[in-house]
């Protein structure tokens, strides 16, 4: 089932100046440096993390929706080692020390399984993803409330400099993908930032999700215009306050 993506029409448009992404991870208690997008490929080795630009990602249905522009790995790339029901705390700091940019929208995190190693995958339109975590709209605000989502919270780092999610405690052991995802609702068209890393999963577990939790990128997001209240509090247009995020239920394991 597809799920639609909201493009905001706003009272302002345009592109922001400052863009980001997940620049490192703690795993288990462990910290693992992610992909500088200010370097070359060429500079940059030994990561879990695979490639990313700078440039937000804008069309839903391109192949770079899955793990951004290139996505590809890096010379020597490995899996991070996580137990089921271990923490992933993901920090979007760059490297100046500035907070992620942005405070519109909801945060995601995905994984798929991709079998014997997933830095041999080369294709990640092919993968079969399931969320295993997010954060939407806040009860008893609007769309348009700063205050209503936890991007606000990472904000310049205002409130935190990062989040943190749990990895199924029954999911099965393997080696999985995880795809971190923020959606800017801010502009139009709105902005999506995805970034993909590898991990071994370790434990007791025994469970994989249905189909029913799994999709697919590109395939899951579809645009879908629609108002709500303005940003930098000009025109209100709709202050909706119900806001669905995209792509299946939250698959728990349970």
């Amino acid at each position: 089932m597809k799920f639609t993506v909201a493009t905001a029409v706003t009272a302002l448009s345009g592109t922001t100046l400052a863009h980001g992404g997940v620049t490192t991870y703690i795993i288990d208690g462990k910290k693992y440096p992610g992909y500088d997008s200010t370097q070359t490929d060429t500079e940059q080795r030994d990561l879990i993390q695979r490639t990313w630009c700078m440039t937000p990602l804008s069309d839903p249905s391109s192949g770079t929706i899955t793990c951004n522009d290139k996505g590809t790995t890096v010379p020597g790339a490995y899996h991070a080692s996580v137990t089921a029901g271990g923490t992933i705390r993901s920090n979007w700091t760059s490297v100046d020390g500035y907070g992620w940019p942005h405070s519109t929208g909801p945060i995601v995190a995905y994984m798929a399984a991709c079998g014997d190693d997933c830095n041999n995958i080369t294709n990640t339109a092919s993968l079969k993803w399931f969320k295993i975590a997010e954060e939407g709209l806040r009860d008893n605000y609007a769309v348009g409330d700063y205050e209503g989502w936890f991007q606000y919270d990472l904000w310049e780092s205002q409130i935190t400099d990062h989040w943190d999610i749990v990895v199924p405690k029954d999911l099965k052991p393997g080696r999985y993908m995880i795809r971190h995802e923020i959606i800017m609702l801010e502009l139009d068209p709105i902005q999506f930032y995805p970034h993909c890393a590898a991990l071994e999963v370790s434990g007791e577990g025994e469970l994989v999700p249905s189909e029913e939790f799994l999709v697919q990128f590109p395939g899951e997001y579809v645009l879908l215009f629609f108002c709500f209240h303005s940003m930098m509090g000009l025109a209100m247009l709709i202050a909706c306050q119900n806001y669905t995020v995209p792509g299946p239920k939250v698959w728990t394991g349970a």
